[in-house]
């Protein structure tokens, strides 16, 4: 009998580590993205604000190190001066608001002790385009306007790493880069980005660019210790 209680107590002991080690927390994160494209065609590529928010998990595997996924609305895009194209010359400029879903996937490190303090995160990062509005300005005049996503790519493969402090148990600051691996827009001539002009029409390339991002955010979460 005594073994069996010994017993019983110890896998109790074990079943209550394994718990407080592998806590799950859920919570909600918003903030604010400055974005830009990067790659060989994004000369004069500025930054453009939009925001991100969404919700995540975090799987505690010990009070070190956790797994969080999310997912997250985020406005993505740039801004580009003096867009250079054949008949409307210098002077336009070229502004398009990228909307994703965002699926990171982000091991996380913990510094602190009992969930307080600096932590780091890293992993990769699938985005899935969900809306566009671009369009082309000229001496303040807006010569074409497009909000179809026949141009983009769909599925866009990337990487995430941010470093942040852990305020309380639950309340978080972050700031991290977003960059992707795949291109923005698909190879080959845009069926979308026309305009007139007194010369007549135009029909650009798609440019090869890539989203850049740097996000800072506010998150809260909820459960685990």
């Amino acid at each position: 009998m005594k073994k069996i209680i010994l017993s019983l107590a110890l896998l109790a002991g074990f079943a209550s580590a394994a718990n407080a080690q592998t806590g799950v927390k859920y919570g909600i994160k918003g903030g604010f993205n400055g974005a830009t494209f990067s790659g060989t065609d994004s000369k004069g590529s500025e930054y453009k604000a939009g925001f991100a928010a969404g919700v995540f998990a975090n799987f505690g595997i010990s009070d070190q190190f956790s797994i969080q996924p999310e997912v997250l609305f985020s406005q993505k895009g740039a801004s580009v001066d003096d867009f250079q194209t054949s008949t409307l010359g210098t002077g336009t400029t070229f502004k398009s608001t990228l909307s994703y879903i965002d699926v990171p996937i982000l091991a996380r490190i913990n510094t602190g002790d009992a969930g307080k303090g600096f932590f780091f995160e890293i992993g990769p990062q699938g985005s899935f385009v969900v809306a566009n509005r671009d369009f082309l300005q000229k001496s303040g005049n807006k010569i074409n306007e497009n909000t179809t996503t026949s141009d983009l790519n769909k599925v866009v493969i990337g990487y995430v790493g941010g470093i942040g402090y852990q305020i309380t148990s639950g309340l978080s600051l972050g700031v991290r880069y977003t960059g992707d691996f795949s291109q923005v827009y698909k190879d080959g001539a845009s069926t979308t980005l026309k305009a007139t002009s007194p010369s007549g029409s135009f029909l650009a390339s798609n440019p090869n660019v890539h989203n850049s991002v740097f996000q800072f955010q506010v998150g809260y979460a909820f459960g685990g210790k």
